[in-house]
């Protein structure tokens, strides 16, 4: 039985929802926790007591220990996370130490073998959305980036934006497919009839706003355009509380049908109800890799206005979306008009909806993944 160490966010889906690929393979994951965790994702709980051929253990009390030790290794550059890790492994003997995400996973693990990599363990490193796209700009993250893919065997990432550069900045290794690395998406939601584009009357909009986020920037879109929006309900999800108070103010001011959800608000079964009865998405993000939502908006035949900062060329082109070059409120307004124009033509869902039942359905994505402890 391979054996894998794990190092990943205890409360993160993406996480659990790559762990649960490989519930009928003859794996040991032992997991140990990347980041502070108040609790365990609730996919990751029911692995830890599924009885499938694959086995899924915790380190000992890191159910626990995520959040008091993250906090005091802000202080210690990760040193006693380091040195736990490094027992682990040590005792454990793993064929494979696999660190999913870059800045918390990823220098942890880093941190725990540096030069001292036991000959025969192989390191896999996943780069989820912004990881190397986005700190690279950063000189301290840089020079970590850089050590990183020096020691890793095997590098996968969701854009070939983002294969490219790890490759610019030294890695040398294996290099995986390029995959979504949350899971894909299922036959039986790619198999289900799309709405009806004159039922489509609802624009969708990723509310957080913050470190890379901004939505702030499409309320104002938004606002710019309200009198040709009378006919749509304009939805916010995953709003932290400044754009939930502008929304509010839009709403107020503009009298257009907005709800507005915070963040956790929407189960993933209702933000797939959302997309489904959604003529446009709308993301907007100073960095990203494949917006999970996007995938999903677009599962749904949702058209959507997406940064371009989130590889969206890699799965949408001119007829099927919009790709949003310069985060300013003016450009947003004409992405989502000329979106609306596209979702009444009805092409763009049926040409969305097959791109990612060729690119991101469960079957595929899993085909690759299975790829990874051999």
């Amino acid at each position: 039985m391979k054996k894998v160490v794990a190092v990943g966010m205890f409360d993160s889906v993406h996480f659990a929802r790559w762990l649960e690929q490989f519930q009928d393979q003859e794996i040991s994951f032992i997991l140990f926790p990347s980041s502070p965790h108040r609790r365990i994702h609730p996919k990751l709980s029911m692995l830890l007591n599924s009885r499938g051929r694959a086995h899924y253990s915790l380190v000992p009390l890191s159910r626990y220990f995520g959040l008091p030790l993250w906090i005091l290794d802000k202080l210690l550059d990760n040193s006693s996370r380091g040195f736990l890790l490094r027992r682990v492994i040590s005792n454990a003997k793993p064929d494979f130490v696999h660190a999913l995400e870059l800045q918390n996973a990823g220098y942890l693990v880093l941190k725990s073998l540096g030069r001292s990599k036991p000959e025969k363990l192989k390191i896999i490193i996943t780069n989820y959305g912004s990881d190397i796209f986005w700190f690279r700009r950063f000189p301290k993250h840089l020079r970590k980036l850089n050590a990183l893919l020096a020691i890793a065997d095997i590098y996968s990432a969701e854009c070939e934006r983002d294969v490219s550069l790890a490759k610019e900045l030294g890695f040398v290794g294996t290099t995986m497919p390029v995959r979504p690395n949350a899971g894909g998406l299922s036959e039986g939601l790619l198999s289900a009839a799309l709405t009806e584009v004159a039922e489509r009357k609802t624009i969708a909009i990723k509310g957080y706003h913050g470190w890379v986020g901004r939505a702030h920037v499409a309320v104002e879109a938004i606002s710019k355009i309200a009198s040709q929006l009378r006919e749509y309900r304009v939805v916010f999800y995953s709003g932290n509380l400044s754009t939930i108070r502008l929304a509010k103010k839009l709403a107020k001011r503009t009298g257009l049908d907005i709800e507005i959800n915070k963040k956790g608000a929407l189960s993933h079964e209702q933000m797939l109800n959302l997309f489904g009865r959604c003529a446009v998405y709308v993301g907007l993000s100073e960095s990203d890799g494949i917006s999970t939502s996007l995938l999903e908006a677009m599962a749904m035949g949702a058209v959507p206005v997406q940064t371009s900062t989130a590889c969206c060329d890699e799965w949408f082109s001119e007829e099927t979306g919009v790709a949003i070059k310069n985060i300013e409120a003016g450009e947003v307004s004409k992405g989502i008009l000329r979106a609306l124009e596209l979702s009444k033509l009805g092409l763009a869902a049926k040409k969305n909806r097959q791109t990612i039942r060729n690119k991101a359905s469960e079957s595929f994505v899993k085909e690759a993944a299975l790829l990874y402890y051999r």
